[in-house]
């Protein structure tokens, strides 16, 4: 996870690398799937970059996922919120928000980019 975060971090920190830098935490995030399909925090992860690439319906795929796992991650919760109110569904979007509510984010996952004036 601590490779992906990087490269997250580094899309964030050189615009021009945006694109390069989340596939590679993309393939990351999937191939410890393939190894570890029922992994909450790569699944919190993966939704994570999925909505910042712009795939917010993979994304929700992703986060549902980790939600049906248990995860207890706020960030999972508060990722799911962001794509699903990228997907234009406000009512589950507010409902994944309130979700987060209460729970702490474990350090190893990170949020998904969310400009909340844009909605």
């Amino acid at each position: 996870m601590s490779i992906s975060r990087s490269l997250v971090e580094d899309a964030w920190n050189n615009p021009d690398k945006w694109e390069a830098s989340l596939a590679s935490a993309q393939a990351l995030l999937s191939k410890a799937l393939v190894e570890s399909p029922d992994n909450v925090l790569a699944l919190t992860c993966l939704g994570a970059v999925l909505s910042d690439q712009g795939k917010h319906e993979e994304a929700a795929s992703a986060l549902k996922r980790a939600i049906e796992l248990g995860s207890t991650d706020r960030n999972t919760f508060f990722n799911l919120g962001v794509a699903t109110m990228n997907l234009g569904t406000r009512a589950k979007a507010m409902s994944a928000f309130r979700g987060a509510e209460g729970l702490q984010a474990s350090p190893l996952s990170w949020t998904a980019y969310f400009d909340a004036q844009a909605h």
